[in-house]
């Protein structure tokens, strides 16, 4: 029997739950016994226990509740207390019974089975994010007690300040949801969701782990493991071939990464110093070129060139080099009859991922923008030949 967002692999659910979700399975088992002691109570059981005898029991669809297979098994057991003509046999034999009582107790098993995998899709439900429908992969727990993925209510708390379930007014506060995660990683790991699920879980992942840039910066090696299993279950070409640029990419982030690691041993000799500048300071100022020399050719064709509605919440990147982005919010962009101005604490937006609050005004043919990095701050001004389109709200 296969249940939605469940496989047959998982057996042994319990071991990929947390301390409630074993406490509601049992919970679950314990209302099953009790209806399978009722079913019994039935008078097909009756008749049985009378030691009627029984012809072989019917075949019936199985169902995944728990009170319709007691059901079915019941009126396979009355069926089979009666012959071809309706009547009850006289005699009793005790394989009539033991095949009454094995029927009974997979009816029971069954009906656990049934009761445990409800509770457990139930759980898979309750861990999704409210937002984006999707497996929890960064849970944080907001001001509304609900659990969410962290970037989705970031970006949701970027234009709106209310509650995403509750609609009532709601600070940007969160804090990590660490029994959720956890939750969350043991039901995908042990198999017990289904693939494609599993697919989309251990890409997303993946990404999260090799993006970090808080200390001590990105997982590789989380990331490759998870990638790994991503081709594992990888299905279509475009699946295959998502994940094999991912391995690639990351094979290349490690190679660099120790490539630079080589600075630090390099630094200690006296010849490390090339050209009068030290060799660490230099690979620093290399690591922001090479940003700029892997996302240049992206963003070149997404620089806006002209001045046009977009709504709210639109995604903006500002251009990264900060004496640019200053020179052009300091003179009127083209077709613009006032320029944008400057402030200090506009330098703060270069490089970053902004979300649009609202269209400007034709005479300057600007944007009013938002960090999406928390702290967000003040909202600014910039005019349009500034930023990078990067997706439409």
């Amino acid at each position: 029997k296969h249940w939605p967002g469940l496989t047959r692999e998982g057996g042994t659910a319990r071991r990929a739950m947390s301390a409630a979700a074993c406490a509601a399975v049992s919970r679950a088992t314990q209302e099953a016994t009790a209806a399978a002691a009722a079913a019994s109570a039935s008078p097909a059981a009756a008749a049985v226990g009378r030691g009627e005898e029984e012809r072989p029991v019917k075949r019936r669809r199985k169902t995944s509740k728990g009170a319709e297979v007691a059901e079915h098994f019941s009126a396979a057991l009355q069926d089979g207390a009666q012959d071809g003509e309706g009547n009850r046999p006289s005699a009793s034999s005790s394989s009539g019974q033991e095949n009454a009582a094995e029927a009974e107790a997979a009816a029971h098993n069954l009906q656990r089975v049934g009761g445990a995998s409800t509770v457990l899709a139930r759980i898979i439900e309750h861990h999704r994010c409210p937002i984006t429908q999707q497996l929890l992969v960064d849970p944080v727990i907001a001001e509304d007690g609900h659990v969410y993925e962290r970037k989705a209510l970031e970006t949701w708390l970027m234009t709106k300040k209310a509650s995403p379930t509750t609609n009532k007014p709601m600070g940007p506060s969160v804090v990590p949801a660490h029994a959720a995660r956890q939750t969350v990683s043991e039901l995908v790991e042990d198999s017990i969701l289904d693939a494609e699920t599993r697919l989309a879980f251990f890409s997303d992942r993946g990404r999260l782990r090799a993006m970090r840039t808080a200390v001590p910066g990105p997982d590789l090696n989380g990331a490759k493991h998870d990638f790994q299993r991503s081709l594992k279950l990888a299905t279509t070409p475009s699946q295959i071939s998502a994940t094999e640029f991912h391995l690639e990419t990351l094979d290349w982030m490690q190679a660099g990464a120790e490539i630079f690691q080589r600075a630090s041993q390099l630094q200690a000799d006296a010849q490390s110093v090339c050209f009068g500048q030290d060799l660490a300071s230099w690979v620093l100022l290399l690591g922001d070129a090479v940003r700029a020399a892997v996302t240049w050719p992206l963003l070149r064709e997404s620089r806006m060139i002209e001045w046009q509605e977009l709504a709210k919440g639109t995604r903006i990147r500002v251009v990264d080099d900060a004496g640019e982005l200053q020179r052009l919010c300091e003179r009127p962009p083209a077709d613009a009859e006032a320029k944008v101005g400057w402030n200090a604490e506009m330098l703060g937006f270069a490089g970053k991922v902004c979300t649009v609050q609202r269209v400007g005004d034709a005479s300057h043919r600007n944007y009013i923008l938002r960090r999406e990095s928390l702290p967000s701050g003040r909202d600014f001004s910039f005019p349009f030949d500034a930023l990078f389109l990067l997706s439409c709200a």
